[in-house]
């Protein structure tokens, strides 16, 4: 189909006129298009016109329409082979794709197929433009840290909540599409993802919102198979860093999280870089160990409720703000010498709870329990001895406070069972001998890890019955009720809300155990995760709208900005969202392990049910086996006795054989002497007749072979007379080559020594024709003798009586034609000597006396030349 043709067609589609094909034979016609052109010469300039094409239909399509715009993504997706990345990221980016991304109308699968073009804009290699694809993957990162709604920004927050309803829907879809290629990239191309992030991960602005991304980034299944890149990559020795320097308690818990979920993947996947990077991760928990609640501040107006979750402020210290938290201990400065700007207080809030050790802990204790223990009682010892970094500018002395570490790894080792390699190891043969979770998978190291836990340790070996579980249950549930639980969702603390904007909360009373059912929050997971379209029953109460200003009146320069009380609440509530959505990414991830590691457990359930059935179907077996085999030797003793009692009277019987076989074997032995002695006189008689016919036909076959090798010698005679007339030929045309032996002479030196081979191949000729003269006396001979043989061959059979011995005659005849064979060949090669001696002459002639012509060079003959080659 012609271009013209084509793109008729993709504007009656796009339209959506009713005279358009269907959906599948245009996309057909576009896949044959794309066939054509990888295999036309000529496929940049049809891509180029046909995208004009495409964009001129573009400009009249109304995007707002879901529909129009799902289309041009099909046929964009349909032509992806033939477009380059350049032609992606320049013309149909901006035009088509980032539009598509922010639009929450779209169906799932035109959302997709959008992702899927930008993925590909961002892996596609084009060696001509590589630059240009190098600017787009910083600039998707760009628009997510810059563009996307940061929920970490209280400025953003507040933008965000005064936007309408539709706008605020584009940006939570802008964002979740950025991040949903962010990642597909990374697991697609984990190098230049992390190289990307790396160089951004600088800037303390943006490193809050990396590391949710990376984050999420972690806890994709597929991201298993790139650990071992992120391992030995920078990001992670500024991961580390960041957990050691940064002080902000969010950065640091989602920090926290996301190491505690790499540390059973590394152990899995590339656990001698976790050995290496172990007394980095030492300290990191001997610092969240060390971490301090901020202090809440004490405003003299508005105080912020109790009930408000903590946060972080952003880079001020406390004397700038008097309503801000302050640390509850002095901040240690960086070491300068890591050239490392940290990222300080995220959020304007109360005061922050440290980050939990507890998962931490709980992995490091299970991978590497004796070096934990040494650590800790001695952290100080432990990291200088490992010459290990210090990432402040005072000593690890002033930095870790012991008695702190120790009173908190108190209890966390009481909520702890004794880990068995702490008996059978120690720091040191823990380090150089190989680990015991070298074969181990992910979730059989998550599993066992959570083992160690005094409130998991009874699963372990847990085997009641279902029986004694539903006891358990019963008597669970005759125990007192505890006390109601008041939950006041009433919010005091914020102000007076108006009755327009959210509905008030009350006061609910839950009696007796609250009963959660574990499959509806199952279900609701699945339905969420499906992107179906989903009825909401009973919904939470909306946003409380009115602490802020309304969305239909303007924010006037003039006015003041919210009180500090509702920005607090603002940051509690950001603060609470993003540690709740870390808390939720890390259960899904820690829940997706266990299911593995219920599946791998299932498995080898089954089979060891299998190999109990079969134990007791072999042992069964066996027991047959043992009967057979009793009854078996029964017959055989039985069998036995008879053997013998046959064996004594075939004894007898087969000496009476034996006797009269010795006496036929005598007289056989007689007649086969008188037989073999008068075969012996016939068959020397016949051989004799033999050995004659065979030397007259032999005689009679070598002159047959002389004749034909005579004939054959013809041909070559005649090759001989032309290989002269062709020598004639060439001499005169070497008359006319003499005029330009002028402009060889710079060739002088190279003429005598070619003069002077030419002499040793003309004495070297004459030898050779001295010896082909002397070979011909002697072929003359030899014929002159075969003739007279063959003279004297006819007149054999007349003289000769048939018991004359011909033996003699014989053997002097075929010596005869063995010299004779032998002089043919030797003359055959003389001969071909000669030949190649002659051409070699003629060449060596041509090359003294010049070139044909004024400048071009002779033409060589294939066999001169290895002539001349096998002369020198």
């Amino acid at each position: 189909m012609s271009m013209t043709d084509l793109s008729r067609q993709l504007r009656l589609y796009l339209e959506a006129s009713p005279q358009a094909l269907s959906a599948q034979e245009v996309y057909a016609l576009v896949d044959n298009f794309v066939s054509d052109c990888n295999s036309s010469d000529e496929a940049e300039v049809s891509i180029h016109n046909l995208e004009n094409e495409l964009q001129a239909i573009r400009d009249t399509l109304d995007l707002k329409e879901c529909a129009q715009t799902e289309a041009l993504l099909s046929v964009l997706r349909h032509l992806e082979p033939a477009l380059s990345s350049t032609s992606l990221i320049s013309t149909w980016f901006d035009l088509v794709l980032r539009p598509a991304l922010r639009e929450p109308r779209l169906s799932h699968k035109a959302i997709t197929l959008a992702k899927d073009l930008v993925i590909v804009a961002l892996e596609k290699p084009d060696n001509r433009y590589p630059e240009i694809q190098g600017e787009f993957r910083r600039r998707i990162l760009d628009l997510y840290l810059l563009d996307a709604v940061n929920e970490a920004s209280a400025e953003d927050v507040l933008e965000w909540v005064d936007l309408p309803k539709d706008q605020r829907d584009q940006r939570n879809i802008w964002k979740e599409n950025l991040e949903d290629i962010l990642v597909v990239f990374g697991i697609d191309q984990p190098e230049a993802f992390l190289i990307q992030v790396f160089h951004c991960f600088a800037s303390p602005s943006s490193r809050l919102q990396l590391i949710g991304l990376l984050n999420r980034y972690t806890t994709e299944p597929l991201f298993e198979q790139h650990a071992c890149v992120l391992s030995a990559h920078p990001l992670m020795s500024s991961i580390l860093t960041s957990l050691l320097v940064d002080n902000s308690t969010t950065a640091c818990t989602i920090n926290l999280t996301m190491l505690t979920k790499l540390l059973p993947i590394f152990a899995a996947k590339d656990h001698s870089t976790l050995k290496r990077t172990l007394p980095q991760l030492f300290a990191i928990l001997a610092r969240i160990l060390c971490w301090r609640e901020r202090e809440p501040p004490t405003p003299a107006h508005s105080p912020i409720p109790e009930n408000i979750a903590s946060g972080e402020e952003h880079g001020t210290t406390e004397g700038d703000h008097p309503m801000q938290a302050t640390e509850g201990s002095r901040s240690l400065d960086a070491n300068p010498d890591l050239l490392w700007e940290r990222l300080e207080l995220s959020f304007d809030s109360t005061a922050a709870p440290a980050p939990s050790p507890q998962r931490y802990f709980t992995f490091l204790y299970y991978l590497f329990p004796c070096n934990l223990i040494a650590f800790l009682r001695d952290p100080v010892g432990y990291l200088n001895e490992r010459h290990v970094e210090r990432p402040y500018a005072v000593d690890w002395e002033d930095a870790i406070d012991h008695e702190l570490v120790k009173t908190k790894t108190e209890l966390l080792l009481r909520q702890h069972v004794t880990h068995p390699q702490l008996i059978w190891n120690n720091a040191e043969a823990e380090m150089n001998n190989p680990v015991f979770f070298e074969q181990y998978d992910t979730a059989r190291v998550v599993a066992e890890s959570l083992l160690l836990e005094v409130r998991n340790s009874h699963l372990a070996s847990q085997g009641s019955t279902a029986s004694e579980m539903a006891t358990s249950t019963d008597t669970k549930e005759n125990v007192t009720a505890p006390p109601p639980l008041l939950l006041d969702t009433s919010d005091t603390g914020l102000g007076t809300i108006d009755s327009n904007s959210t509905p008030p909360m009350q006061t609910v009373e839950i009696c007796g155990k609250p009963r959660v059912s574990l499959q509806d929050m199952v279900n609701t997971s699945i339905a969420l995760k499906s992107h179906l379209e989903v009825d909401i029953v009973d919904p939470t109460p909306i946003w409380p709208y009115a602490l802020f200003q309304s969305e239909t009146t303007p924010r006037s320069s003039g006015k003041p900005e919210p009180e500090g009380s509702v920005v607090q609440a603002i940051a509690a509530l950001q603060r609470e969202v993003l540690l709740l959505r870390n808390e939720l990414n890390f259960e899904l991830w820690l829940a997706r392990e266990n299911v593995r590691q219920i599946g791998r457990l299932f498995e080898q359930r089954i089979m060891n049910r299998n190999a109990e059935v079969e134990r007791q179907n072999l042992h069964n077996k066996l027991r047959e086996n043992r009967a057979l085999i009793s009854d078996l030797q029964r017959k055989l003793k039985e069998h036995t006795e008879q053997t013998e009692m046959t064996k004594k009277k075939y004894a007898d019987w087969n000496a009476e054989l034996s006797r009269k076989l010795q006496d036929l074997r005598d007289q056989k032995r007689n007649w086969m002497s008188e037989t073999a002695a008068l075969r012996l006189a016939e068959k020397e008689l016949r051989a004799q007749f033999e050995a004659q016919g065979n030397l007259l036909a032999e005689a009679e076959r070598r002159e047959l072979q002389l004749k034909t090798s005579i004939k054959e010698t013809e041909h070559k005679v005649a090759r001989l007379k032309d290989y002269e007339r062709r020598i004639e030929q060439h001499t005169a045309m070497q008359n006319l080559w003499d005029e330009d032996i002028q402009k060889f002479k710079e060739q002088k030196e190279l003429m005598k020594v070619m003069l002077s081979k030419y002499q040793k191949m003309e004495l070297r000729l004459e030898a050779y024709e001295k010896t082909h003269s002397e070979m011909e006396e002697q072929a003359r001979a030899s014929r002159r003798q075969i003739q007279t043989l063959e003279a004297k061959l006819k007149l054999i059979p007349s003289k000769v009586s048939p018991k004359t011995p011909r033996t003699s005659f014989s053997n002097e005849l075929a010596r005869l034609r063995e010299e004779k064979t032998k002089l043919q060949e030797e003359n055959v090669e003389l001969k071909d000597e000669i030949e190649e001696l002659k051409a070699m002459v003629e060449m060596l002639r041509a090359q003294v006396r010049g070139h044909s012509g004024l400048l071009s060079e002779p033409s060589r003959s294939p066999v001169m030349t290895s002539a001349v080659l096998r002369g020198v």
